[in-house]
C-alpha cells in the first residue's frame, strides 16, 4: 500500500483524502493542517494521527507519498521538504505563485528522483479529454487561436477563500485555462500582454484583482486569450463559469463546463453539477481521476501527465501576466 499524508485539510484535502480511502493502493496515514478545529474534524473523521506542523508529519511518519492542499502560495515548504525525503508529490496548482520559489522547488523535486504532479485537474476533466484527443487526431488541424473564459461568482473571494486577499483571480483561476492551452498546443508560451481591474473587492476590503485579461502568444506565432474575474453574482447557475474556444486550420471546438445537461429549477434556477457525480459511491470528479492516476504512476513507476516542469512553466506564464498588468508592458515568459 503506497502510504500517503496530506497537508491541508480544507475542501480539497478532504476530497483528496476521501478519494485515497476509495483506492485499493493507497492508504491515508496522517493529516496536517495549521488550523487547530480543523485539524480536529480531519482526524476525528480519517482515523489517522494529525499535526499542526508539517515538518513534525513529515519526520514522524512513514511516507511514500504526499499531498499539499495549502493556498496558492504556501506550497514552497511542503515540496521543499517531501522532496528533501524522497516523498513522491501531488502540489496543488499553482506550483507557486513565486518564480524563483517554483525554480527552486523545480530543482528539488528533480534532484530527489521523486515522482511530482502539479494538480491541473482539467486534463482529467471529461470534455477536455474528448478536445485533446480531437485535437491529437488532426480533426481540426493545428490550432491557430484559444479563447478562454474562466469566472468564479463572488462567494469564492469573500466567503470560500479565506486567504483571497493574498491571491488573485489570476493565481487562482488562470492556471487552469492556460495549462489547458498549453496542453492543447503543445508549443511553449513566450510572451504576453495583460490587464487588469481592482474596484470592487478593494471596496470591500479585499485588496485584490476583480478581474485580469491576458494575450498571450506562442512559439509558433499563434495566440490566446484569457479572461478572468471572481466577482459573478452568486445567483449563477454554477459556481463558476468556464467556457473554452479552440479554433484549428480545418474546425473548431467549443467547451461550456457551465451547462452541465440538467438544470433545477425549485426555489431558484441551478446547474446541477453534474461531472464527477458519485457513481456507485466511487468519486468521478477530475480531482479524483487525477489523484488515481498519480496513484498508478506511483506503483507502475510512470511519469505523472503533468509534472515539475509544467508547473514551473506555468509559474512563468501567469507570473508574467502579473508583471504586464502592473508594468503595462508587454513581458517575456
Amino acid at each position: 500500500m503506497i502510504k500517503f499524508g496530506i497537508v491541508g485539510m480544507g475542501i480539497r484535502g478532504s476530497l483528496f483524502a476521501d478519494t485515497i480511502r476509495q483506492n485499493p493502493y493507497a492508504e491515508l496515514v496522517a493529516v496536517s493542517d495549521a488550523f487547530e478545529a480543523t485539524l480536529n474534524r480531519s482526524k476525528e473523521k480519517y482515523g489517522v494521527p494529525g499535526y499542526l506542523n508539517v515538518a513534525e508529519m513529515i519526520e514522524k511518519e512513514q511516507l511514500d507519498a504526499i499531498v499539499i492542499a495549502t493556498p496558492d502560495f504556501l506550497h514552497r515548504e511542503p515540496v521543499m521538504l517531501a522532496a528533501a525525503k524522497g516523498i513522491h508529490i501531488m502540489v496543488e496548482k499553482p506550483f507557486s505563485t513565486v518564480v524563483e520559489e517554483a525554480e527552486t522547488m523545480y530543482a528539488a523535486v528533480k534532484a530527489s528522483g521523486a515522482k511530482c504532479l502539479v494538480a491541473f485537474e482539467n486534463r482529467w476533466n471529461a470534455p477536455f479529454v474528448a478536445v485533446k484527443e480531437a485535437v491529437d487526431k488532426g480533426e481540426i488541424g493545428n490550432i491557430i487561436t484559444v479563447n478562454s473564459r474562466l469566472n468564479d461568482t463572488i462567494y469564492v473571494p469573500t466567503q470560500m477563500l479565506k486567504w483571497s486577499k493574498g491571491s488573485t483571480p489570476g493565481w487562482f483561476l488562470f492556471p487552469h485555462a492556460t495549462d489547458i492551452a498549453i496542453w492543447l498546443k503543445g508549443v511553449k508560451p513566450v510572451k504576453v500582454y495583460a490587464v487588469g481591474t481592482k474596484k470592487k473587492l478593494v471596496s470591500m476590503g479585499i485588496d485584490t484583482y476583480d478581474s485580469i485579461q491576458a494575450v498571450v502568444t506562442f512559439e509558433d506565432d499563434t495566440h490566446a486569450t484569457f479572461t478572468t474575474s471572481w466577482i459573478l453574482p452568486e445567483s449563477m447557475p454554477l459556481i463558476y463559469d468556464f467556457k473554452f474556444e479552440i479554433i484549428g486550420e480545418h474546425g473548431a471546438l467549443y467547451v461550456d463546463l457551465s451547462d452541465q445537461m440538467v438544470r433545477k429549477a425549485v426555489t431558484d434556477y441551478k446547474h446541477v453539477h453534474t461531472l464527477g457525480t458519485p457513481i456507485n459511491g466511487l468519486y468521478t470528479s477530475a480531482p479524483s481521476y487525477m489523484l488515481n492516476s498519480f496513484i498508478d504512476n506511483i506503483r507502475l513507476d510512470t511519469e505523472p501527465a503533468s509534472d515539475a516542469a509544467a508547473g514551473l512553466l506555468n509559474t512563468r506564464l501567469v507570473h508574467a501576466i502579473h508583471r504586464s498588468v502592473e508594468t503595462g508592458e508587454i513581458q517575456s515568459i
